[in-house]
C-alpha cells in the first residue's frame, strides 16, 4: 500500500482528533454535572495523547505531521454544534452533540484505516483508538440516556 494515502488519511485524521480534544474542553466548561466535567476533560487530554501518536506515525511513514485542524473544516463544524448546544445549559443536549461528533470520528477512522496496511504497528494503534473510541461512544451514550432521564 502507498504511504502517501496513508499519510494523508492519518493527518487528516490527526487533524480531527484535534478538533475533537478542543470540543471536549469546550464541553467540560459548559456542563454542570462534576462527573461528566471531569469525564470530558479526560477525553479531551485522550484525543490531545491520540493526536500525537498519530503525528509519530507519519512520521515513521517519511511524512511531515500537519499542524492544526482539518483541512476541509468537517469535524470542526461538528464541534461547532456541541459550542451551540451549550446554549441551553442542558448536560443532556450537550452529550447528544459529543455523541454526534463521536460518531463522524469513528467513521472517520475507519476511512483511515482503509488507507493503512493491515498487519503494520500503525494500522494496530489506529484501531487501538478506534476501539477506545467506540468504548467512548458508548459510555456517553449510556450517559446520554441517563441525563435525558433526570
Amino acid at each position: 500500500m502507498e504511504n502517501s494515502k496513508a499519510i494523508e488519511a492519518l493527518n487528516d485524521l490527526s487533524a480531527r482528533t484535534y478538533d475533537a480534544e478542543a470540543g471536549y474542553k469546550e464541553a467540560a466548561e459548559n456542563v454542570k454535572n462534576p462527573r461528566l466535567k471531569s469525564l470530558c476533560n479526560e477525553y479531551a487530554q485522550q484525543r490531545y495523547d491520540f493526536g500525537h501518536e498519530i503525528k509519530d506515525c507519519v512520521t515513521k511513514l517519511g511524512g511531515t505531521p500537519q499542524k492544526g485542524g482539518t483541512i476541509e473544516g468537517k469535524a470542526h463544524q461538528i464541534w461547532m454544534d456541541v459550542k451551540t448546544a451549550f446554549s441551553s445549559n442542558d448536560d443532556a443536549t450537550v452529550l447528544k452533540e459529543i455523541n454526534r461528533g463521536e460518531e463522524t470520528t469513528i467513521k472517520a477512522y475507519d476511512e483511515a484505516l482503509e488507507n493503512i496496511e493491515i498487519g503494520t504497528p500503525t494500522y494496530d494503534k489506529i484501531v487501538a483508538q478506534r476501539n477506545q473510541v467506540r468504548s467512548i461512544f458508548n459510555r456517553t451514550q449510556n450517559l446520554e440516556s441517563i441525563f435525558e432521564n433526570a
